[in-house]
């Protein structure tokens, strides 16, 4: 039986924003009165799901609830196959020592192994380390189309997008300011260049205009550091 998650397709640790963007992809992509006729009833199942889905996990109350149930319910399966199956335990046990790999080096006994040798044990740790680095790449191009489908969704509707800037996007704001400052400084001390941007600014009146007015601000802002140090 599918989750909650797997019914919106996303991840379990997925934030409210995208659940709620992954909710409008697929209400939009199931809507009955989009369907075909042949397909009208199988997408009015499929949207009763969705929507009792999003209702859950869209609050924050009844998703912990949720957490906790869907927990329990996998101990219990866990429990149930142990006991019908002894060797799970061996698996088990193979999985608590790789989660606790790095923090405890322990020479490799080849009973605690349960028969199997040192590189297979390796290989098969390395195999699920690529998968879980693959299943995370795969749900990180997942949650970035589903972001763009729906704002490709809001621009078909008239909406503009408008992004909140970050700390990383003022950091990349100020390096680049700050680039081309060295950039225009270098050029500025190189003769060939200095000559040319001379001649630049005193032949164009709307470059020269444009340059008095930030060298203007510069100084401003230099005035104002330096007087508050005298």
């Amino acid at each position: 039986m599918k989750t909650l998650y797997e019914i919106l397709e996303v991840s379990e640790k997925a934030s409210k924003e995208v659940i709620e963007k992954a909710y409008k992809v697929l209400a939009k992509k199931y809507h009955p009165d989009l369907q075909t006729d042949d397909k009208k009833q199988e997408a009015e199942k499929k949207m009763q799901q969705i929507n009792e889905a999003y209702s859950v996990l869209s609050d924050d109350f009844k998703r912990s609830q949720y957490d906790e149930e869907l927990m329990r319910q996998r101990k219990i399966e866990e429990n149930k196959i142990e006991q019908e199956n002894p060797y799970s335990k061996t698996t088990n046990a193979q999985t608590h020592y790789h989660e606790n790999l790095n923090n405890y080096k322990e020479p490799f006994h080849e009973e605690k192994a349960q028969n199997i040798s040192q590189e297979e044990y390796e290989a098969t740790l390395k195999m699920q380390q690529e998968q879980m680095r693959h299943r995370q790449k795969v749900q990180q191009e997942y949650e970035r189309k589903c972001q763009n489908a729906y704002e490709n969704y809001l621009r078909s509707l008239g909406y503009k997008i408008k992004y909140k800037w970050t700390w990383k996007n003022y950091r990349d704001f100020i390096i680049t300011i700050f680039i081309l400052i060295l950039i225009a400084t270098a050029l500025w001390f190189f003769p060939p260049t200095h000559k040319l941007l001379v001649d630049f600014y005193e032949q164009n009146s709307i470059f020269k205009t444009i340059v008095d007015i930030l060298r203007n601000i510069f100084v401003g802002i230099w005035n104002g550091i330096t007087s508050v140090f005298k």
